[in-house]
């Protein structure tokens, strides 16, 4: 059964249980969906960005910084 299926039968419940009332369909149609989609809630997906909020490029160029620390031979005359 599909989402829409299974929101007009919830919707249809709604309008049982409130004796049948005419020209309520649009509530029932809105409060249904929002119990569909309570109900189908999914976990929030984990995170695919690195933890840090700059870009991969400005995190990787951040990191080959810290790989190679700059050396300078200092001039002795």
């Amino acid at each position: 059964m599909g989402r829409e299926d299974e929101i007009r039968l919830i919707a249809y419940s709604i309008w049982e249980e409130e004796s049948c009332p005419d020209g309520h369909d649009c509530e029932h149609w809105f409060r249904a969906e929002a119990i569909w989609e309570e109900q189908n809630k999914k976990a929030p997906a984990e995170s695919t960005q690195p933890e840090s909020k700059q870009p991969a490029r400005l995190e990787a160029k951040s990191k080959a910084a810290k790989k190679k620390p700059n050396k300078r031979k200092s001039r002795n005359t």
